[in-house]
C-alpha cells in the first residue's frame, strides 16, 4: 500500500489527466461501436467509420501503458497520435449530416446529434492530451530520470519495459493494420458478370428546335411578353381580399396571364419507397401567385421590383429581384436565387411531409405555351443490334415552349411510350429494320426513328 501512495505521491495533474483520457476513450470506444451504424450517414461506409473505435481502443490502449511508465513521456505522445486519428476520421464523416441539417433536407441519413456528441468528445480527449504533454507527469523531473534508469538486479522493472513496449507496439500495429485491411477490403469489389462492352457509338448533340419547330411557335398565337412584366413592391399587402380569396392554386386563371411557373419534386428513400412529393407556383400577370406544395395551398402576392434597389438612373422601374409573400405560415417570405439554363431561377421552401419536415427547390421558368414535343436520344443514339437488350431509361421526351426554351418533361411519369409491334422480344430486340418509336404527352406527340442492324 505505501508503495502505491509512494507511486502516486510525485505524480502530477497530467498524470491524473492522461488517466482520466484513458478512461473517457475506453467509454467513447463502447459507445461508438454500440451507436455508428445508425448514427453515420449512408455514405460514411466507404471512409471505414469503424476505425474510429479502433484507433480510440488503441489509445486506451497505450495510455494503460503510460499510467504504468509515466516516466517515458513519448508514450503519451504516441495515444495523442491515435486519438488525433479518431478526430480526424470524424471531422471527414461529419460534413455531409452537417449540410443536410443546414439546408433541412435528410439525403445522407444518420443522426448529427449523435456524431456531434463523438466530435466534442474527441476534442475533449485530444485538446486534454495536448494538455498533458506539457504539464508532464512528474513533480520533479530529475525523478523522472532516476525511474529512467535500469540498474543491475531491477528485473522487474525490466519485464514491466518490455511488456509495455510489446503492448504499445502491437496496439499500433493491430489498429494500422485492422484499418488499412478493412481499406482494402471496402477497394475490392467483387467481379459483376457484364455483356461485352460496344465501342461508343458518335450521337450528335440533342438540339430539337428545327425549321417545322420554329414554325409551329410562329404560328401559335400568343402575344403576351411575360419578360417584359414589371411587379412593383408594394408598401404593405392585405390579405383576405375577394380576388385572392377566389385566386385558384392551378395553372389556369379567366383573362390572365402566367409569368412565372415554379415547379419541384421531393423523393425519400424509406423501406424500399421512393414516392416523389411534388410542388408547384403560379405568378400571373397582376401580381398575385398561387400554388400546392405538397397538400398544402398558397396564395399570396409577388414582385420583381423591390422598392430600394428596384429603379434605374432615370428613376424607372426594373427588375432587381423575383419575391414572394404570403400569410401562410412557413411560406411568409419566399426569395427566389438566379439559375442558368431553361430555370432561371430557384427558391427553397418548407416541405410539411406530415412525419417530419424537409425542404424543397422549386424551379422557376418564365411561361410561354408548350408547342412541340421532342425525344432526346442523346446517350444511345438510334442505330442499335439485333438481339441487344432495349434500354430507353436515358431517353427524354422535352417540351418545346414557344419561345423555343426547352427542357425535359418535368414529371417524366406522365409521358407514355409506344413501341411499335415486333421491334422487342423479351426486352431484346427481335429483328432488323426501321422502327418509329412515339412518346405522347399533354396532348403532343414525339417520334423518333430507330435502325436495328444484324
Amino acid at each position: 500500500m505505501e508503495k502505491i501512495k509512494e507511486f502516486f505521491k510525485n505524480k502530477t495533474v497530467g498524470y491524473y489527466i492522461a488517466i482520466a483520457d484513458a478512461v473517457l476513450a475506453l467509454v467513447l470506444a463502447i459507445i461508438y461501436f454500440a451507436t455508428y451504424k445508425t448514427a453515420m450517414a449512408n455514405n460514411a461506409a466507404a471512409n471505414i467509420p469503424e476505425t474510429i473505435g479502433i484507433f480510440l481502443l488503441a489509445g486506451f490502449v497505450v495510455e494503460c501503458v503510460l499510467l504504468v511508465l509515466p516516466q517515458y513521456r513519448f508514450i503519451h505522445v504516441i495515444a495523442l497520435v491515435m486519438y488525433g486519428l479518431a478526430l480526424y476520421k470524424e471531422i471527414l464523416l461529419i460534413p455531409a449530416l452537417i449540410a443536410d441539417w443546414a439546408n433541412n433536407v435528410f439525403y445522407q441519413g444518420g443522426n448529427l446529434g449523435t456524431n456531434v456528441f463523438y466530435l466534442v468528445t474527441l476534442l475533449l480527449i485530444a485538446i486534454s492530451a495536448i494538455v498533458a504533454v506539457f504539464f508532464g507527469f512528474y513533480k520533479k523531473e530529475e525523478e523522472a530520470d532516476e525511474d529512467m534508469a535500469v540498474k543491475k538486479g531491477q528485473t522487474l522493472k525490466v519485464v514491466k519495459i518490455a511488456a509495455g513496449t510489446a503492448l504499445v507496439v502491437a496496439a499500433v500495429l493491430s489498429s494500422s493494420l485492422v484499418a488499412i485491411n478493412m481499406r482494402n477490403a471496402a477497394n475490392a469489389a467483387a467481379p459483376v458478370d457484364q455483356e461485352p462492352v460496344e465501342p461508343p457509338v458518335h450521337v450528335e448533340p440533342f438540339d430539337p428546335i428545327t425549321d417545322d419547330v420554329r414554325a409551329k411557335a410562329d404560328a401559335y398565337a400568343y402575344d403576351f411578353k411575360p419578360e417584359e412584366k414589371i411587379i412593383k413592391e408594394q408598401e404593405s399587402y392585405t390579405y383576405g381580399t375577394a380576388e385572392l380569396n377566389a385566386l385558384g392554386t392551378g395553372d389556369t386563371r379567366a383573362d390572365h396571364n402566367l409569368v412565372y411557373v415554379f415547379e419541384g419534386s421531393y423523393a425519400e428513400g424509406y423501406q424500399g419507397d421512393y414516392s416523389e412529393t411534388y410542388g408547384y407556383l403560379y405568378l400571373w400577370d397582376d401580381g398575385l401567385f398561387g400554388g400546392k406544395i405538397r397538400d398544402t395551398n398558397v396564395k399570396g402576392y409577388w414582385f420583381n421590383s423591390s422598392l430600394t434597389d428596384g429603379k434605374d438612373e432615370q428613376g424607372n422601374d426594373i427588375k432587381d429581384c423575383l419575391k414572394m409573400v404570403s400569410n401562410v405560415s412557413k411560406y411568409e417570405s419566399i426569395i427566389t436565387e438566379p439559375a442558368t439554363g431553361f430555370y432561371e431561377c430557384h427558391a427553397y421552401v418548407y416541405l410539411n411531409m406530415g412525419w417530419g419536415t424537409r425542404s424543397m427547390i422549386l424551379n422557376g421558368y418564365v411561361y410561354y405555351p408548350v408547342v412541340d414535343l421532342a425525344i432526346d436520344t442523346a446517350d444511345t443514339g438510334t442505330e442499335f443490334k439485333v438481339g441487344k437488350t432495349f434500354d430507353r431509361s436515358s431517353w427524354t421526351a422535352n417540351r418545346i415552349l414557344k419561345n423555343l426554351n426547352y427542357s425535359a418533361v418535368f414529371k417524366a411519369s406522365e409521358v407514355r411510350w409506344t413501341d411499335p409491334a415486333g421491334m422487342l422480344d423479351g426486352g431484346k430486340f427481335a429483328a432488323a429494320g426501321s422502327y418509329d418509336i412515339t412518346a405522347t404527352w399533354n396532348g403532343l406527340t414525339a417520334t423518333k426513328t430507330i435502325t436495328v442492324t444484324e
